[in-house]
């Protein structure tokens, strides 16, 4: 009987552990927010800069403290159209920003019609990704994203997990989600968003590589 209760308050702490490890920081003072328009390339090579038309959110349009996001489109020399939105805030999906882009097609109609995990390797780095395919009536959107939770990337909430009981006890650290769109579906969409992520990850500064690459030197 002892031993069950033991186990029992044991069991209960842990709970009590766990709840205030994944509460977010709302303490706005402590949080540092980088400047992502700034960090974010203005030029990269072999694409043209576009105004931004629209873009596929979450309905949610207020940033909370240490959030934040940027939008641009691109355009290549044969006229194909990429858009890109970056997103930054506390780890785990806390932030209303980092939905999984999943969500967030979900959230605007749209159905996932196939979700695929891949991967990009550029200059000495590995980068974790997911490639989507999401259909709404008569428009068709592929998707490519990747993760950064802390210093790992995470493809699915069983990512999330594994972070949260390796951390343990240690301080929350912060997230970012990189995540391209265009019209289309399928591998040559896909195949496209490769190649700009991949001039994209070349573009960026030091400083911008260490906010969304996750292990950035």
């Amino acid at each position: 009987m002892i031993a069950r209760a033991a186990f029992i308050s044991l069991m209960m702490a842990a709970a009590a552990l766990a709840t205030a490890a994944i509460v977010p920081n709302t303490n706005s003072a402590a949080v540092r927010t980088p400047d992502l328009e700034t960090l974010t390339p203005e030029r990269i090579a072999g694409w043209s800069r576009l105004d931004v038309a629209a873009v596929v959110l979450p309905p949610e349009t207020d940033l909370g403290p240490g959030e934040a996001v940027t939008y641009r489109a691109w355009r290549d020399a044969a006229g194909r159209v990429v858009t890109l939105v970056i997103a930054y805030g506390p780890p785990l999906g806390d932030s209303v920003r980092l939905h999984r882009p999943e969500a967030c097609y979900r959230a605007q109609g749209y159905v996932i019609q196939e979700r695929r995990e891949g991967s990009l390797s550029t200059d000495g780095d590995d980068i974790a990704l997911v490639h989507l395919d999401a259909n709404k009536a008569l428009r068709r959107e592929a998707v490519t994203y990747w993760m950064r939770d802390g210093d790992a990337y995470v493809r699915n909430a069983r990512g999330h997990e594994m972070l949260f009981f390796r951390r343990g006890l240690a301080a929350p650290t912060d997230a970012a989600l990189v995540r391209v769109s265009s019209a289309g579906e399928g591998a040559s969409a896909h195949e496209l968003h490769r190649i700009f992520l991949t001039d994209f990850v070349n573009a960026l500064s030091p400083e911008g590589r260490a906010v969304f690459l996750a292990d950035a030197s």
